[in-house]
């Protein structure tokens, strides 16, 4: 466990029954939840919160995230500490860390979410940089996670599990599907009691209102692929499954 030496935002989370899914796990759409939250909440701290960066017509865009659980949290863990940090931008992209630890020291699960800088009016990319312009705070040299991100492509193997139609309960406040819903559209195509211990998603396209995305899966012993794609991929994820008893 890897835990942040500099700047960092430190809460304490409180879990509630419907924070759990039909297998008694934490559901990971409220761990995503939790984390952009947490990363919000930092970012207003640090000078990188929504009016700082649309004061300077800059918006901050997710372009893939991966969690990593180290054992099943379910109703025996009633409340944990989240920890996260940034790390120093390279490029265009800058990573933020989370830790989940339990009031016991144990640690929960491992997130690690790669962030870029987008010109608000041109839409195109700035070099991530640009952030440390207003930046109040250091940069951690404490990084929980050392592997790339996986890369899915659909290819003959992957099979269509089922169409979802993008509805008004999809949205956030800017109109098109939170990030935190799309891993709830990976998580659909599984069985009902596969239990899931690592998920990686990567954004490409958004979804918005009246959107239809065919979601598309393909398993390897443990591991499933799953693609969510209209005209073009709009998302891609890689799931690890628990072996079932």
């Amino acid at each position: 466990m890897n835990l942040p030496d500099k700047t960092f935002l430190k809460k304490t989370v409180t879990l509630h029954e419907s924070d759990f899914d039909c297998n008694g796990d934490l559901k990971l759409n409220r761990i995503m939840q939790l984390l952009q939250d947490a990363a919000t909440e930092h970012a207003e701290q640090l000078g990188l919160g929504w009016k700082a960066m649309d004061g300077r017509c800059m918006v901050w865009m997710i372009s893939k995230i991966k969690v990593a659980l180290h054992r099943a949290v379910g109703r025996s863990t009633p409340r944990f500490t989240l920890y996260t940090w940034p790390l120093a931008p390279v490029r265009f992209f800058t990573d933020r860390c989370f830790e989940a630890v339990t009031e016991q020291g144990e640690s929960l699960f491992s997130a690690l979410s790669q962030w870029m800088i987008i010109h608000r009016d041109q839409r195109k990319i700035l070099p991530a940089a640009v952030m440390n312009e207003f930046y109040h705070g250091e940069y951690s040299d404490v990084k929980n996670d050392s592997d790339g991100f996986a890369r899915v492509r659909a290819d003959e193997g992957f099979s269509l599990q089922y169409v979802r139609d993008i509805r008004r309960s999809d949205l956030d406040l800017n109109g098109h599907v939170n990030n935190t819903n799309y891993v709830t559209y990976a998580v659909d195509a599984l069985p009902a009691d596969a239990r899931v211990c690592a998920a990686e998603l990567a954004y490409h396209k958004e979804l918005r209102c009246g959107d239809k995305v065919e979601i598309l899966s393909k398993q390897i012993g443990d591991t499933v692929e799953i693609v969510g794609q209209r005209e073009e991929t709009c998302f891609t994820a890689k799931l690890t499954l628990l072996p079932k008893n």
